[in-house]
């Protein structure tokens, strides 16, 4: 493995044998008969992973995304496949891994330290920093089963980056941390990778894969859909999320015709709507890719419609440069449809002042059919979309914070009978 490498997985597969009583087993070994199913958790799982990588592993619920975690962390054996690792490894596969629940927080950050491959002295060493991050100073000689889940996931994680591990693996035990504690392990996580080590972990989230990570992972029933960049794994998840509503719509309403989803669909089928071009136009009517701070633009999507349409919602969205969502709008949330019949043509056009903050954008755009009006959980088929319609730049935003200026109205009322105690409460 070269020095580069940090995880090297080639044809990686998991299978479980399922028995449908447990006396099956037993009758199994006596007869050398058959008595079980097989369940193949993984199958042909093939990645490599480079020193100073945070790869994001993202997929449904029994995807294998934990099965594939254990297996690198060297708790499950596989059943087919090689597993290289190169590199002191620390996991968090489920909250208090190792720890004794009569314990205290402190009896158990040493358990945990030394489960994961330390000594006492060097947890001795450490123990004051693990509990600094933890931030649980006031109950750590508390029982350990008297923390909540977030703060168990506290004390976990926080033995864990003790280790300071050359590959870090996380399997979804951040997401019972508060919002703050998550934040700052994210942060430990960036300064991790940053000093050339490796974060491999799961998560439901797009926003994280997107903020977070070099790389990520798309599983699916047990297989390796698509190992790339964030934003295209994303789009990829998209459409397969898509897809599975698909098939769960028709299986309840299997009298409604059924409505393709075109960005996974294959060449040749065929869509009840289609969306042709979509661009931003600017107060002269022309195309722009270069937008100015405080300008008024127009966004406009050209539909066409393939079979008779009774009201489809259109969509736009704007992401950054990463893939992170920023900012949008649709036809739905002001009860506007699109109607017609097969081959009618619409400009939906969505017009407004730039307030974004300078950068690079992506313009994403797309078409529904809205079974509800219950915003903005409604049920929907999509009909058409293109993830990526366009890009452009946004400059002159001279007050940016964040993604986009606000514009606030800004007053600032004197008022000298007020004691100055009172002035937190001036406007």
């Amino acid at each position: 493995m070269g020095n580069d490498v940090a995880i090297r997985v080639e044809n990686l597969a998991k299978m479980y044998r399922v028995y449908a009583r447990s006396r099956d087993m037993f009758w199994e070994i006596v007869t050398r008969r058959p008595r079980h199913k097989e369940f193949w958790a993984l199958r042909d799982i093939s990645f490599e992973v480079k020193r100073g990588e945070v790869i994001g592993v993202i997929g449904r619920n029994g995807a294998g995304k934990s099965t594939l975690l254990r297996i690198l962390a060297g708790t499950l054996d596989k059943t087919a496949g090689e597993v290289q690792v190169h590199g002191r490894l620390a996991a968090i596969l489920e909250l208090g891994t190792g720890f004794h629940p009569e314990y205290t927080g402190r009896e158990n950050a040493y358990m945990g330290g030394m489960c994961l491959g330390m000594s006492r002295q060097e947890v001795d060493r450490k123990i004051h920093e693990i509990i600094d991050f933890s931030e649980l100073g006031d109950v750590i000689d508390q029982p350990f089963k008297t923390y909540s889940s977030g703060m168990q996931a506290r004390l976990t994680f926080s033995a864990a980056i003790s280790v300071d591990p050359d590959i870090l693996i996380i399997d979804e035990a951040l997401a019972a941390g508060d919002m703050l504690f998550t934040a700052k392990c994210y942060q430990r996580m960036h300064e991790i990778a940053a000093s050339g080590k490796t974060v491999f972990f799961v998560t439901h989230g797009l926003n994280t894969i997107y903020e977070l990570c070099s790389a990520a992972m798309l599983l699916h029933q047990g297989r390796m859909v698509c190992f790339d960049g964030p934003r295209q794994v994303g789009y990829e998840y998209e459409r397969l999320l898509s897809a599975e509503r698909e098939k769960t719509l028709v299986a309840h309403a299997p009298a409604k015709p059924k409505l393709v989803q075109s960005a996974s669909a294959p060449a040749g089928v065929r869509r009840s709507a289609r969306v042709e071009d979509a661009f931003v136009l600017d107060a002269d009517g022309q195309r722009a890719t270069t937008l100015h701070f405080g300008r008024s633009y127009t966004t406009e999507v050209r539909c066409r419609l393939v079979e008779a349409c009774p009201g489809a919602n259109v969509a736009f969205r704007i992401q950054n440069s990463l893939g992170t969502t920023i900012t949008g709008d649709n036809t739905l949330f002001q009860k506007i449809f699109v109607s017609g019949q097969p081959g009618d043509v619409f400009d939906v056009c969505f017009s407004g002042r730039c307030s974004l903050a300078n950068g690079n954008y992506i313009l994403g755009v797309g078409m529904a059919q809205p079974l509800s009006l219950d915003l903005p959980r409604g049920q929907y088929r999509v009909l058409d979309e293109i993830n990526e319609a366009m890009t452009f730049q946004v400059v002159d935003n001279t007050s940016e914070a964040g993604h986009f200026s606000l514009e606030s109205e800004i007053r600032v009322v004197r008022r000298p009978d007020v004691d100055w105690q009172d002035q937190r409460h001036v406007a």
